[in-house]
């Protein structure tokens, strides 16, 4: 029996198999929405809110997952301050989803993808120009921004209610895409089952890519734990899940979007054979000890040293009169800085680029403020420390190329000083 969905609040079972054999990973406390960002007349109404962000581990399934759910309305807000299009870097890695998809798969002359949480509409740039016609379901202001685009795009969360609305105006889509996005539905069961109601049983493909389990335990990535995120998915319980709805997993592949993330292909033909690197990752996440105890005990262990060394290292330049700032400010920061607790005795502020729709708001919990990159550059502070450290070389060849004369600290998976 498949269980309803939780809308919000305290979750004691699976979201994936339900079982109740949940075991804490990690507490990282009560920490601010990531992106809700504040302003300054709302930190001085002292009246901002905090939610728990814990980390636990089915062993039936092993998901991980958040014990907690938080309104997804107060999450993905109308205002919500992120453009997926936002640099170069992230359209590449997103325009490579059509590119692997039409190297790969054979498709109809003009075939029809949807992405979910479409954002910007950036992804489905890369389908339009495979010839595909495009749908995006977004919802928040920035579906206005993909519109204005001519990325059609429709204001709403997707569950099963919105699937029935699409089904009455188009085609059965031959993909359906959720990019970044899989980990965040809080309507799991409703979401997989408005995909199976839109898709093409003999050529649809569905689409999800994921942070990776294996990739937030090997390089110790705790900050990428926070309320979007309510799963982080091994192959495994994948599989479970697509099962559940009669999809079957045909490929799988680890790629390097956001610091490691498994991209996986689902099908409701069940003519077409999975591809041998299902079953390799699979014996991979096995040997490998991810379905077992030790692993996740020595991650909590790591996750509490690596904390205590960073808040040394800013401790100690601190004393020597060091300034320091933060380099980007991606929604994985909040849960580092929260932490940490790095505030504005540590960092003087948080740089980001002129484009950000975070620009002079603060971070809920430390109240760090966000300015334009070109008063870090007029300022020169002693030490960059790289919120976006999962972009390291990129940021520090681009920061050395505009002027920075300074030294990086990259915080993960133990904090470093680079010259």
């Amino acid at each position: 029996m498949i269980k309803l969905d939780k809308k919000f609040g305290k979750v004691n079972y699976c979201h994936v198999c339900n079982s109740k054999k949940l075991y804490s990973v990690i507490k990282i406390g009560s920490t601010g929405l990531c992106d809700s960002l504040l302003t300054e007349s709302q930190i001085k109404k002292k009246n901002e809110k905090s939610y728990p962000l814990n980390l636990y581990r089915c062993k039936k399934c092993q998901l991980l997952q958040l014990d907690y759910i938080v309104n997804n309305k107060k999450v993905f807000h109308l205002n919500y301050p992120y453009k997926s299009g936002i640099t170069k870097r992230l359209k590449e890695l997103l325009y490579a989803n059509s590119e692997y998809l039409k190297k790969n798969f054979n498709f109809s002359k003009k075939p029809l993808a949807i992405d979910i949480g479409s954002n910007d509409g950036t992804l489905l740039e890369g389908f339009k120009k495979k010839n595909f016609e495009v749908l995006g379901v977004e919802p928040t202001n920035i579906a206005n921004l993909a519109n204005k685009r001519g990325i059609k795009t429709i204001k709403k969360f997707f569950d099963l209610k919105t699937a029935k609305l699409i089904k009455k105006k188009f085609k059965k889509a031959e993909v359906i895409s959720g990019t970044n996005i899989f980990a965040h539905v809080n309507k799991l069961n409703s979401f997989v089952e408005g995909v199976k109601m839109l898709i093409d049983e003999k050529t649809g493909l569905f689409v999800t890519e994921s942070h990776y389990a294996v990739d937030i335990i090997d390089d110790l990535q705790y900050d990428s734990i926070y309320h979007e995120h309510l799963r982080f998915y091994l192959l495994k319980p994948l599989k479970i899940l697509m099962e559940k709805y009669g999809f079957r997993i045909i490929d799988a592949v680890r790629i390097p979007n956001y610091a490691g993330s498994i991209r996986v292909i689902a099908t409701l033909n069940k003519k077409i054979r999975p591809k041998p690197s299902v079953a390799k990752i699979l014996k991979m996440e096995k040997n490998r000890g991810f379905y077992s105890d030790k692993k996740y005990i020595k991650f909590s262990k790591d996750v509490f040293k690596s904390r205590n060394q960073i808040i040394k290292l800013l401790k100690n330049l601190k004393n020597k009169g060091k300034s320091i700032v933060g380099i980007g400010c991606p929604g994985r920061s909040i849960t580092l800085l929260s932490f940490c607790k790095i505030n504005n005795k540590i960092f003087d502020y948080i740089a980001e680029q002129k484009t950000s729709l975070k620009l002079n708001l603060y971070t809920p919990n430390t109240h760090l403020r966000v300015l334009d990159e070109e008063i870090f550059f007029k300022n020169q502070p002693d030490y960059a420390f790289l919120l976006s450290w999962h972009y390291k070389k990129s940021i520090m060849k681009n920061l050395r190329n505009k002027g920075f004369k300074g030294k990086f600290i990259i915080p993960l998976p133990f904090p470093k000083i680079v010259n």
